[in-house]
């Protein structure tokens, strides 16, 4: 996290932890308001990885799941970057930005990322950088988060993965019913965005409430204990356009590529609800009760204000409609399919 930033952030009240910022003082609070309100929340627990070089696009095309030579500052993509078994190692948000591409991620996975993408530049003019701590990004959300960005000077983008510019810094939107927006810039800028915006109604959350509202999206993420888990199509990339099935090869593509045209993937992510005093978090796994085989894993938990877990669930076909438990755990977890 920028310095500046992170003083900042402190001077609001927030209480950071090691990768961003835990809450504002009040969970419980701020959860209601991710559930009702139009909300801010910094994006620090993502690292960023800036790519340079006149190389950068061919690149990346070839490593990444989606069309890198299309992307342009006004649009976004939201792509996967998969081994060669077509499993997904991150997923990532790039940007334009200054010239170069910006890739987000998990702050907890930026370095292994780094230094295994770094492996296949060989010979092409391309340098990678982790640029976490010299970006600002935060995200702003709600029914009337579009209305909040016009009262500060901004056209809000009104489609997934479309970008404004206005000064060096980028506006996206992002996926999901519900409006939601990511800044980006340098962080004097972003220090006098926020400013704005908070004058203007919207209030202040930690990582969960902007993470619960990813999730009511349906967007996962990848994090070290997922990592290599699921192909591609178990995530739901194709719906959320991670995915293009005509850019040619890229790592993993022949994997992916075959599970489209034949079938064959057995495991497909829902949205569900769960009732619970397990704690649930990415990566466990989920069993039925005669406690066979694992019949899904987490992919991402929160708990919503009610106490009710809202998770992205990663669940074998013939198992979606099954109650499942934790190991351990007395509680059976009531999966219940979200339309």
């Amino acid at each position: 996290m920028h310095a500046d930033w992170r003083k900042f952030l402190q001077h609001h009240g927030a209480h950071l932890i090691s990768e961003g910022v835990a809450n504002f003082g009040d969970p419980a609070a701020e959860l209601q308001a991710a559930h009702d309100r139009t909300i801010l929340a910094d994006l620090s627990m993502e690292g960023i990885i800036r790519v340079d070089g006149m190389d950068a696009g061919p690149f990346l095309q070839g490593q990444l799941s989606t069309d890198v030579l299309t992307l342009t500052p006004l649009t976004s993509q939201l792509s996967s970057w998969n081994n060669s078994k077509g499993r997904v190692v991150t997923l990532l948000r790039l940007w334009e930005l200054g010239g170069a591409i910006h890739l987000a991620l998990p702050r907890s996975l930026t370095v292994p990322v780094l230094k295994r993408l770094t492996m296949y530049v060989l010979r092409s003019k391309v340098t990678l950088t982790d640029t976490s701590d010299a970006l600002v990004h935060f995200g702003i959300a709600g029914h009337a988060a579009s209305a909040t960005l016009t009262a500060c000077g901004w056209t809000a983008p009104t489609a997934p993965n479309t970008v404004a510019v206005k000064d060096g810094v980028t506006l996206t939107r992002l996926h999901g019913e519900l409006p939601r927006f990511v800044f980006m810039g340098e962080p004097g800028k972003m220090q006098s965005m926020w400013d704005a915006l908070k004058a203007k109604g919207a209030h202040p959350v930690g990582a969960d409430g902007w993470a619960l509202l990813r999730i009511l999206a349906r967007e996962p993420v990848i994090y070290p204990e997922t990592s290599e888990h699921f192909v591609a199509q178990m995530l739901g990339l194709e719906e959320l356009g991670a995915i293009d099935f005509k850019k040619g090869c890229y790592i993993g593509q022949e994997v992916i590529a075959r599970a489209h045209y034949r079938g064959g993937v057995k495991r497909h992510m829902l949205r569900v609800e769960a009732k619970t005093e397990a704690s649930l978090k990415a990566g466990m796994a989920l069993h039925t009760a005669d406690d066979g085989q694992p019949s899904a894993e987490i992919v991402d938990a929160r708990r919503d204000p009610a106490g009710t877990w809202q998770l992205l669930v990663v669940v074998r076909d013939e198992h979606r409609t099954m109650n499942l438990h934790v190991p351990g755990c007395a509680d059976m977890v009531e999966l219940e399919p979200m339309p």
